[in-house]
């Protein structure tokens, strides 16, 4: 006995159906490939916390800076670009014949988060020749600011569970690698894991946080989750 076949009205039910699940479905798989990018981002940021204590071990509680003095690019006192710094992350710092750093790669690198889909470029639309996911608290000196003009030490902070240490950013700015309280940072974080934003703390701990746990403004520079270090006072 020959089966019967579908009729036309029956084949646009099942193809309804079919159209139906799929919208169903895809928000949800595309929320999972997120989760999981966001995983891998948390581990990057562990990394470098734990690239970050490491030094500090070898260096008698010393923190690495997060820029050289007035900006100087490029230079390796851009914790990207230190040597001793990323030497404790997964891949090579590189330098050119007379060795000045060139940054982290542009692919396969600890420090590329997998949501960070933008190009990253100068202001004036240059590309940069390196990849750049995330930013170092930018009170850890020596960037030409008064109250970051010192190297910074692990054991200055008080409240090291909640001091920001890296975080997801854009590699956009004119001093890239660096968050900061005022000036760069809405300009520089990155809030792509969902409106949010991943954070490595000094203690070690990584979190996602959202825009308004972040104390933005001069007058949040001392909160502990930047912890600015205060100028001393001439006598």
């Amino acid at each position: 006995m020959q089966g019967r076949a579908f009729t036309l009205i029956e084949l646009l039910v099942v193809i309804a159906i079919l159209a139906l699940l799929i919208a169903i479905l895809l928000p949800s798989l595309s929320a999972a490939r997120e989760a999981g990018r966001g995983c891998v981002c948390l581990s990057n940021l562990r990394t470098v916390m734990l690239a970050t204590q490491l030094y500090a071990q070898e260096c008698n509680d010393w923190l690495p800076a997060a820029e050289p003095p007035l900006r100087e690019f490029p230079h390796p006192q851009h914790w990207f670009m230190n040597g001793e710094l990323t030497r404790y992350m997964s891949f090579e710092n590189r330098i050119d014949a007379e060795g000045v750093p060139l940054g982290p790669p542009l692919k396969d690198s600890i420090l590329i988060c997998p949501s960070h889909l933008e190009t990253d470029t100068w202001r004036d639309g240059t590309a940069l020749s390196y990849s750049l996911s995330y930013a170092m608290n930018g009170t850890w000196g020596l960037g030409g600011r008064p109250d970051h003009l010192e190297h910074r030490r692990l054991t200055e902070f008080s409240r090291v569970p909640d001091v920001m240490t890296c975080t997801d950013a854009r590699g956009v700015e004119a001093a890239p690698g660096i968050v900061l309280y005022k000036g760069c940072p809405k300009d520089n974080f990155d809030f792509r894991h969902r409106e949010r934003v991943n954070v490595a703390f000094l203690d070690g701990h990584v979190s996602p946080i959202i825009e308004d746990e972040i104390p933005f403004g001069m007058d949040n520079r001392y909160e502990a989750f930047w912890s600015a270090k205060k100028p001393r006072i001439a006598k």
